[in-house]
């Protein structure tokens, strides 16, 4: 046999195999992603439930601005504000996960009754949102003191931070 003939039966072997086993996938798992692009459930045809999973994200979050913090270099005036807002963040963490565990019952024993009050519902999430902006706002109030508290390089490395994460978001 000629080396061009091995090297045509080898690529068609290649080829059918690749065939064979992309058949067998997609026949397994379905399409890649539906119509609109999303990518759909896999988990007996569910989203994957993030529910117990809070902490971890929470532990995440606060070991994530650790790390930054601990890149800045940060003075002991500056290290206060940075405490200062790190433990309002985690005060709202700890309680807002048991509040919207605790709402979101609220909710669906209110949308599981015959003739679900629908007006209060809609008055107490007005009352959520309003409290969660006060939220916001002390910390965005805490973040800002944070920020003026820095000093030109420390805010440029914060400032090249937040571009490149905008950069790689948006492209």
């Amino acid at each position: 046999m000629r080396t061009r003939n091995k090297v045509f039966i080898g690529s068609g072997i290649a080829v059918l195999l690749m065939l064979l086993a992309g058949y067998g996938w997609v026949s397994a798992y379905g399409p890649w992603c539906d119509f609109g692009g999303r990518f759909p459930g896999r988990f007996h045809e569910r989203a994957m439930d993030w529910g117990p999973r809070h902490k971890d994200v929470s532990e995440f979050i606060l070991w994530r601005m650790d790390k930054k913090a601990r890149e800045l270099n940060l003075t002991e005036a500056q290290e206060a504000k940075y405490e200062a807002l790190k433990d309002t963040i985690v005060s709202h963490l700890l309680e807002g996960f048991e509040e919207r565990r605790a709402f979101k019952a609220q909710v669906q024993a209110e949308l599981s009754r015959e003739n679900p009050d629908l007006s209060g519902l809609i008055q107490s999430v007005k009352l959520r949102i309003n409290e969660f902006s006060g939220v916001l706002d002390k910390n965005l109030d805490l973040l800002a003191d944070f920020y003026d508290s820095l000093d030109t390089v420390q805010k440029q490395k914060i400032n090249r931070e937040i571009k490149e994460r905008m950069a790689y978001h948006h492209s």
